[in-house]
């Protein structure tokens, strides 16, 4: 880079450098936080009473869940892009950490399910630092600037599993971690409030309540839909499939005998394998992002993305799982970058923030529908059925994306 750009990016983006190593560290730290509960959930309801249908009632919890934050995330964009994005990252850190205090009270399994609509009211801390990132970073250097972040994040959630299982066993009741998990995300927003700083982009005019309406004008812009098509599916098999994997892995440990110990091992393994994977590989799709631009890595991680499903479509061993998941981490790990960077590529000036809210909106749809569908499927045509309907589904979606950018084709 010359002389001339590096002082134009100082003057025009002052906090940019600061901000990739706060948001990084944060998001490590957040990341931990939340993933040292997040992927035993199932086995807390369990531990609330819970023995049979656990699958139904986690999709029920968990649908319910990302419905509240499929809702509230536009919400949260909008006043980003009227207030400030730094705000909104904050909100999200404290506001989790804090909802997280009040999990161990819980008792029964309805009283769980209520104590998480709370933390889903807060959620969407890292969607919430790439949109501060975004609006504060050189075009040129948002691929690895951002791909620094989510694997500060990733970092903490390969962690995480792993901590959870020593520290699970400790305690009584299961769900009690969660008072770790909320020091760690109240440690997060700190570190951000004290550290982190922006330019504020602001749009025009007051805030309002737009959910529909701003959705709408944004579905006018050609090629948002379809993005916005391409990372729901994704996220039904990326966050989405977390808990499904948990059930599953259950399922074949149920069928080997496995105790209580071996269970909770292979479980955070699981959930471990797909973090490693994507820290490893994510520095190296930042330069990839950077140089060869969003809309091929997008199209690779698609593919990638199918590729790495088909095998849970007959494997039987917790060991053939967690390669499967590593696989889908080392190859995938490029997905929400890309998307972010075509999306704010694509969206009006002035909205960005918004724009990556409706996309964050969908995923936490996706993340709900999806231990929603597999709690439905799961019972009656079993777990595999529904990995092949994921996997028929993202198919469709990636031949929809490329059909859209064809030479000769007409955006829109």
């Amino acid at each position: 880079m010359s002389a001339g750009n590096s002082r134009d990016d100082s003057r025009h983006y002052p906090y940019w450098r600061r901000n990739r190593f706060v948001l990084s560290l944060a998001n490590l730290i957040c990341g931990l936080g939340f993933n040292l509960a997040w992927p035993f959930v199932p086995l807390m309801v369990r531990g609330l009473g819970v023995r049979e249908n656990l699958e139904t009632w986690v999709g029920y919890m968990l649908m319910v869940f990302y419905l509240v934050s499929f809702a509230v995330s536009p919400l949260w964009g909008g006043i980003a892009d009227h207030y400030g994005r730094k705000l909104m990252v904050l909100r999200a850190m404290l506001g989790i950490g804090v909802a997280m205090l009040l999990m161990p009270l819980a008792e029964t399994p309805l009283m769980f399910a209520a104590l998480l609509m709370l933390i889903a009211v807060f959620n969407g801390f890292t969607p919430a630092g790439v949109s501060l990132l975004v609006a504060n970073t050189p075009p040129e250097r948002i691929g690895s600037v951002v791909a620094l972040a989510q694997t500060g994040g990733l970092v903490g959630h390969a962690l995480g599993p792993a901590l959870g299982a020593l520290l699970i066993a400790s305690f009584d009741q299961q769900h009690r971690i969660f008072w770790v998990s909320a020091a760690l995300m109240l440690s997060g927003g700190a570190l951000v409030a004290l550290f982190a700083a922006e330019i504020k982009q602001l749009a025009a005019g007051p805030w309002r309540v737009r959910w529909i309406g701003g959705l709408r004008d944004l579905l006018a812009v050609p090629r948002i839909g379809l993005l916005y098509l391409l990372g729901f599916l994704f996220m039904i098999m990326w966050y989405g499939g977390v808990t499904v994997i948990t059930v599953f892995m259950i399922q074949i440990m149920e069928v080997r005998g496995a105790d209580a110990a071996e269970e909770a091992f292979w479980v955070g393994a699981a959930a471990m394998a797909m973090a490693v994977g994507t820290v490893i590989a994510l520095p190296f799709w930042g330069r990839a992002l950077d140089r060869i631009g969003p809309a091929r890595v997008l199209v690779f991680a698609s593919v990638a993305t199918i590729v790495t499903h088909l095998p849970l479509l007959f494997i039987d061993t917790p060991l053939q799982v967690v390669i499967a998941r590593a696989a889908f981490g080392l190859s995938a790990a490029a997905m929400p970058t890309a998307l972010v960077q075509l999306i704010r590529m694509h969206a009006p000036p002035g909205t960005d923030a918004r724009a990556i809210s409706y996309s964050t909106a969908f995923q936490f749809f996706a993340m709900g529908i999806a231990p929603f569908a597999a709690g439905l499927i799961g019972p009656v045509l079993g777990l595999r059925f529904y990995f092949a309907l994921t996997i028929l589904a993202m198919a469709g979606g990636l031949l929809l994306w490329l059909r859209a950018v064809r030479p000769g084709v007409r955006p829109g």
